[in-house]
């Protein structure tokens, strides 16, 4: 109950403050962020901003069910992502099933795959089984700023990006090879996602 009473004061305010960042950043884009059907994967930690980000081009997003995680479902949902409820070990199964008929109909998807909570930087096979499951390609994301701030006591690492920020997104197209296994093709996404973590 405290989680829905706080999830629109929260979600809100995330919305506007990651809305005026966003306005007042000025973005270079490396790579493809236009693709459709595709599906965008990167950490946890570039979650803030790539949310706003795809929400403008109304991605799908996977959020877990539990209910602290209300005021983020609003926000995602608020920046204009379309929402699918369920984490692994939670719903997940069902929850990529419905992202698969999404990307079906030529929807983009959005995972951060060391979610919700950990280990960081370690990609789980979620979005290797999407991929697979629909031939979507797998495009890893990650952004840059000279002006940026990795967060502190948070296990992501999450980065924060003031107003007015000069921001360089990078999105990495992750081929799947003739004769790729869940496990190869896996081992590529960890590698190009690793290239795009910050504060290593």
């Amino acid at each position: 109950m405290l989680w829905r009473v706080a999830a629109w004061p929260m979600g809100a305010l995330l919305w506007s403050w990651s809305r005026f960042v966003l306005g007042t950043a000025r973005i270079h884009v490396i790579g493809p962020l236009d693709a459709a059907p595709a599906i965008y994967v990167h950490w946890h930690q570039h979650l803030p901003l790539l949310m706003p980000l795809l929400g403008r081009r109304r991605c799908w997003i996977m959020i877990s069910g539990a209910p602290y995680m209300a005021p983020i479902a609003l926000w995602a949902q608020l920046t204009g992502l379309r929402l699918v409820r369920g984490a692994s070990g939670d719903g997940g199964r069902v929850a990529l099933g419905l992202l698969a008929d999404a990307v079906r109909t030529g929807a983009c998807v959005q995972l951060a795959v060391d979610g919700p909570a950990g280990p960081p930087f370690v990609a789980k096979p979620g979005c290797v089984d999407l991929a697979l499951a629909t031939g979507a390609p797998i495009i890893a994301l990650g952004y840059r700023s000279a002006r940026a701030a990795v967060m502190p006591r948070r296990w992501d690492d999450q980065i924060l990006i003031p107003p007015f920020a000069v921001l360089t997104v990078v999105a990495t197209p992750v081929p799947a090879l003739p004769g790729d296994t869940r496990e190869t093709l896996l081992a590529r996404v960890q590698s190009a996602l690793e290239a795009l973590r910050v504060g290593r």
